[in-house]
């Protein structure tokens, strides 16, 4: 049995120490245990009572959850990752103390449903755990796929359906398990691991098998195995979350709320998009985005909002400042206020309102960064020192930026920006350049 604890400078009597005997408990019956007590600081702990509307003592909480490489792993008895990275930073910026603890998946939602456990994490949203949980917002996207043996007989063109009569498996108690039974598929081979569910894949036992990508491929490259062995197929991307139990929410009613907005402010990694992804955006989406760009009354509306007095430098950095403080809590500051009353805003929330399933955000910045137009309020007023700016400096009208995948906390969506060059119709220059946000899981679905 594996333990590690950081000091936490708190009395842990009362509600932890029973809690905390219960997870033992677990632990050796899971022959692995962890846990690990982020120390808050005196002003911290002033912080935590103000945000979560309750005692410190109240507000600390356990939450369970299982290994899961990449995202979460044990390191010399440490649990480390990513996913433990963006709640480490989340739970620090609201000032609150945690706990987590390690065992098998499908008994940590139990634990939480028991009231032995404060919350459970990385679970997908689910109306069951609603029913004694609440979701937070996502900590990381999944894209979930189907994985065959690459010499299996039959067609791999499309996914197999719930009435195919094909095998199908998943990893017992996951995600991908529970999702696959509420489709209404039969017979599911679950099996007790992602090592055990590959190699039931390449003895044939299993004819498909929805996983994790990421997580598939640090297990098959663990194991030795080569990428050419398997088929791989796109299904669906899934957004992870932590679920609270309803009674710690009870006692600490502001903590979600709190939370959410710590995590749209934690910088979370982009997933990379694949060669058909940004096919499928540049033959899907692109030439929309395009048209947009070049509307006249678009293009219009950007020459009068350009046609004030620059904004000097200096004033950016202020604004951006101002702006940033307010974003963080949903707040617009007077500029943004200013920016989102204006013509060009109202053409963009047009635009984005005609393809709300697609597109999240829309918003336009001039060749020195600053925001000129925007449907809903941006993280950020200056643009100048991101990659999407390069567009506007390049002089070619038919450049285009895609990014990879990322959560963006101020529309509380995956995105993939797309970035195209706004063009003075009469001279032919780059006056300006537009940033649409295409939420991912409308956007990207499989052409199957």
């Amino acid at each position: 049995m594996r333990r590690h604890t950081q000091p936490s400078g708190q009395n842990l009597s009362g509600r932890f120490a029973s809690a905390y005997s219960c997870i033992l408990l677990l632990g050796l019956m899971a022959c692995v245990f962890v846990i690990t007590l982020r120390g808050l600081p005196a002003q911290g702990q002033e912080q935590a009572q103000d945000s979560t509307g309750s005692s410190d003592e109240n507000a600390f909480l356990i939450l369970q959850t299982n290994l899961q490489p990449p995202y979460q792993q044990l390191q010399n008895g440490i649990l480390r990752g990513y996913s433990i990275a963006v709640l480490n930073c989340a739970f620090e910026r609201i000032g609150v103390g945690y706990g987590i603890a390690i065992a098998p998946r499908q008994r940590n939602r139990e634990m939480v449903r028991n009231g032995q456990a404060d919350g459970f994490f990385l679970a997908r949203i689910s109306s069951f755990m609603d029913q004694y949980a609440e979701p937070t917002l996502p900590l990381a996207l999944e894209k979930w796929v189907w994985i065959s043996a690459a010499g299996q007989q039959g067609s791999f063109a499309s996914s197999p359906t719930p009435d195919s009569l094909l095998s199908v498996g998943a990893i017992l108690g996951s995600n991908e398990a529970e999702w696959l039974a509420e489709q209404g598929y039969q017979e599911i081979v679950k099996a007790p691991s992602i090592n055990s569910l590959i190699s039931q894949v390449l003895a044939g036992r299993v004819e498909y098998a929805l996983v994790d990508k990421q997580t598939f491929e640090a297990a098959r490259d663990s194991m030795g195995h080569h990428e050419a062995q398997f088929n791989v197929q796109f299904e669906r991307y899934a957004p992870l979350v932590v679920y609270i139990g309803r009674e710690y929410t009870r006692l600490n009613p502001g903590l979600i709320a709190s939370l959410n907005t710590a995590l749209g402010a934690c910088e979370t990694l982009p997933m990379q998009l694949e060669d058909w992804e940004r096919d499928l955006i540049t033959r899907q989406q692109l030439p929309a985005i395009r048209a947009m760009a070049a509307n006249a009354e678009l293009v219009g509306a950007v020459r009068s909002a350009m046609g004030g007095a620059q904004i000097q430098p200096d004033a950016i950095v202020e604004i951006d400042r101002e702006w940033r403080q307010g974003s963080e809590g949903g707040i617009a500051s007077p500029k943004a206020t200013e920016i989102l009353e204006n013509p060009l805003s109202d053409i963009l929330r047009a635009f984005q309102e005609s393809d709300a399933d697609n597109i999240a955000e829309i918003f336009v910045f001039d060749t020195n960064g600053a925001v000129i137009g925007m449907n809903r309020l941006t993280t950020d007023f200056d643009q100048s020192d991101e990659q999407k700016f390069e567009v506007t400096i390049s002089h070619d009208p038919d450049i285009s930026q895609i990014a990879d995948i990322y959560f963006d906390g101020s529309t509380r969506a995956f995105l993939s920006q797309i970035t195209v060059p706004i063009i003075n119709p009469e001279t032919g220059d780059v006056i300006a350049a537009m940033t649409v946000g295409l939420d991912v899981s409308g956007a990207l679905r499989p052409d199957s």
